[in-house]
Formats: C-alpha cells, structure tokens, sequence
C-alpha cells in the first residue's frame, strides 16, 4: 500500500470551503435593511400628495360659475387661518377605512402675496411650530398652491386689486 498527501489536501479543501460558507452566511443573515433610495422616498410622495389633495379640494368652489371664490380664496381675504387649520388637519386625516388613520402630520402655512413690486409673506396658520432644533422631526414637505383672491384682503401689504398668492404648506411627521 502506498501513502500520499491526496487525502489531507481533500480535507483541508472541504473545511475551507465549510469555513468560507459559514461566513458568508454569517454576513448575509448579519446585514441590515438596505433602502434603495426609491424606497427612502415613497412615504415623502404619499405626505406630499395628500397636501396637494387637501389643497385642492379646499380651492375648489361650491359653485361651478367662474367668478365664485373657492373657500380656500375666502379663507386667506379674510385671514381666517383658525379655519384652515381644522379643515387642512380634517383633510390631512381622512381615509378610506381600509389605510390606518395618519395623525402624526403637522404642519406650518405661510402665505406669499406682492405690493407693487415688492414681495410679501406672512404666516397663515400652522399645527406647531417648525422647529429645526428638533432632533427627532422628520423632513418637511413643500406644498403649494397658486389662490387668486379678488378685492383687499385682509392682512395688510396687499395691493388694492385682485391678485394671485401663493400659498406655501410645510407639512412633516412628528
């Protein structure tokens, strides 16, 4: 009979490839979630549909005739932010009672209007405050939307005539 190494290479063969699956099973079973940036994303379009949709139905007038203000026109002339925040949060919260209710959205609304040829923007209303010192708050959303108001608003720095605003929504999670 004779001896050769053959059966120690085969030996130490199969414990290397057994040491080298164990680690990358090791590694696989070991790594985080991996978010592709499309998936980072996906809640930040859904926040920032439902704002245009709120917005939209709010400056769709009851009346179909084309010199009818819509409620959200109404609103800003009169500076009644109060009413846009229960409305815009009673929009924010709707569902179709098969989707949880979402009611951790706040919100911050400023409104941009013109005198003359210089620009204006006051706040309009808000739910809170948006804080940048806030470590835990999630990115703000933009949403806006162009109102056309007709005659003097309300808040000063306007000009005399019909004019179209816009109006900013920041809208993020606490």
């Amino acid at each position: 009979m004779v001896m050769n190494d053959e059966g120690q290479l085969y030996t130490i063969e199969g414990i290397t490839a057994g040491v080298i699956m164990l680690v990358t099973a090791f590694t696989i079973f070991n790594s985080g979630l991996v978010y592709t940036p499309g998936d980072a994303h996906i809640s930040d379009m859904q926040i920032q549909q439902l704002g245009y949709d709120a917005l939209q139905m709010m400056d769709t007038p009851a009346d179909s005739s084309p010199l009818y203000e819509s409620p959200l026109a109404k609103m800003i002339q009169g500076n009644h932010g109060d009413q846009f925040k229960i409305e815009f949060n009673d929009y924010l919260k709707k569902h179709t009672g098969t989707t949880e209710i979402v009611d951790s959205l706040e919100f911050n609304a400023t409104v941009f209007n013109r005198d003359g040829d210089t620009p204006h923007s006051y706040q309009f209303s808000n739910s809170t405050m948006y804080e940048t010192s806030q470590l835990t708050r999630e990115p703000a959303i933009s949403v806006t939307r162009y109102v056309w108001i007709t005659g003097r608003p309300f808040a000063s720095g306007y000009d005399t005539g019909n004019q179209l605003v816009l109006l900013e929504v920041l809208i993020w999670r606490r």
